[in-house]
């Protein structure tokens, strides 16, 4: 596209107007979505789902600052394209005010943050650094009506997978749904131990380990693609190992240190599943061509 000011065509410092006229934008988007970024804030802070969010952004900048070369070649200038893609973002944003939806006012300072990028450098810089700024979606909580939607299931499957997993070890178990009967005790299976906690976090690894270990895109939608399995897998072992835990210690092992200290095992065992998964994937298909 056309449009490049002169600086940017001869490489000369920007005016000042133009200085000024970015300054006022950016002011005014930082006015706009600075509630909306504080209550993400705050849902990271309080919500032990989505405590990851504060590393998002994190990665994010880095995965920026890591192709920081390639970047600085591809500046072009100005491309005015990038007001569209802002335009869709405000639109999004003005959607999800009329509906009272928090998600959709969140994901949209995504859009309007690319395509600033795409208005002041162009095409080039836009397209290396997609994958950093859809990465941030990540970092948004997810609406209600999906956690629910998603959360409700994983409960019923970690039941019926610590049950099984528990009668192996010769305990008698009676399953009512999501709640677990065991000789001197009852497990009622919440949302907390639904695994939805695990899914998010492994999801955000996931990604970032596909990204950055494996050159094909295609396989790196596998590995994207077997986090649940592994997310419901993983949780429904710290389901059953909470529960042989109990028959043989106490409901004391289901909450406190003791409870919080399995899930922290278990995550990082999916972690680790995940990584064996991810270099085996590697060494099988060497020769994919690196895609950025």
């Amino acid at each position: 596209m056309s449009g490049q000011p002169d600086e940017a065509r001869h490489g000369g410092p920007p005016r000042p107007l133009t200085i000024l006229a970015w300054a006022v934008v950016l002011s005014l988007l930082a006015w706009i979505y600075a509630p909306h970024v504080a209550g993400m804030v705050a849902n990271w802070w309080d919500d032990p789902n989505y405590s990851h969010g504060f590393l998002v952004p994190l990665i994010s900048a880095y995965l920026l600052w890591r192709q920081r070369d390639q970047l600085a070649k591809a500046a072009a200038g100005p491309n005015y394209l990038g007001l569209a893609v802002i335009g869709a973002g405000l639109l999004m944003l003005v959607a999800g005010q009329l509906a009272h939806e928090f998600y959709l006012r969140r994901i949209s300072l995504i859009p309007v943050m690319w395509g600033l990028v795409f208005l002041a450098w162009g095409w080039g810089v836009a397209r290396r650094s997609i994958f950093a700024f859809a990465y941030l979606i990540l970092m948004v909580p997810l609406p209600y009506l999906l956690y629910d939607a998603v959360a409700f299931p994983l409960r019923l499957i970690a039941a019926e997978v610590a049950a099984w997993g528990i009668r192996l070890f010769g305990i008698p178990v009676y399953l009512e749904g999501n709640v677990i009967h065991l000789p001197n005790l009852v497990m009622n299976v919440v949302d907390a131990c639904s695994g939805i906690r695990s899914l998010i976090s492994l999801l955000a690894v996931g990604v970032i380990l596909a990204y950055l270990i494996l050159p094909n895109r295609w396989i790196k939608v596998v590995v994207v693609l077997l986090v649940p399995p592994v997310a419901v897998f993983t949780n429904a072992l710290r389901v059953t190992a909470a529960g042989i835990l109990a028959v043989y210690w106490g409901r004391e092992t289901l909450e406190g240190v003791m409870h919080d200290f399995v899930g922290w095992v278990v995550f990082m065992a999916g972690f680790v599943i995940l990584l064996f998964i991810t270099l085996g994937l590697k060494k099988l298909f060497p020769e994919g061509r690196r895609q950025a």
